[in-house]
């Protein structure tokens, strides 16, 4: 395809056809720049459908997510194997503290510190914590 037509094959050019019989060159010209004034409009649709299926897929995909938050003096638990990824193993514990949120430095990152105030000196995100519940 060129340009929206099909292209005629060397054996048609020769033969009678309702094609060939039909043709103008006025038409097609006319027929052409119809097209690219066009063109713009269908790059506009494709552009608001691509955008509509990438606001569902986002939608789709943060359906699954637990939102999670945490203020500051909240008690939480600590993913092992985000801390501590060598000392991971078949029988050990999943989480680890209970740890006390000291900041939030953005929603879904936080500050912590040991219970005895001792700070710890990496930011944590809200998906590797958890709340501590006594």
């Amino acid at each position: 395809m060129a340009y929206g037509i099909e292209a005629l094959v060397s054996v048609e050019v020769g033969l009678e056809s309702y094609r060939t019989e039909v043709y103008s060159m006025e038409t097609n010209s006319l027929g052409l720049r119809a097209n690219v004034d066009l063109l713009e409009e269908e790059r506009e649709a494709a552009h608001q459908r691509n955008m509509k299926y990438l606001l569902q897929a986002t939608h789709h995909y943060d359906s699954n997510i637990k939102k999670r938050s945490f203020g500051v003096r909240d008690l939480v638990l600590r993913e092992l194997a985000a801390s501590m990824p060598t000392k991971q193993g078949k029988l050990q514990p999943n989480w680890e503290g209970p740890y006390k949120v000291t900041e939030v430095v953005r929603p879904g990152t936080y500050k912590l510190e040991i219970l005895s105030g001792e700070a710890i000196k990496n930011t944590w995100h809200a998906s590797r914590l958890r709340k501590f519940y006594q």
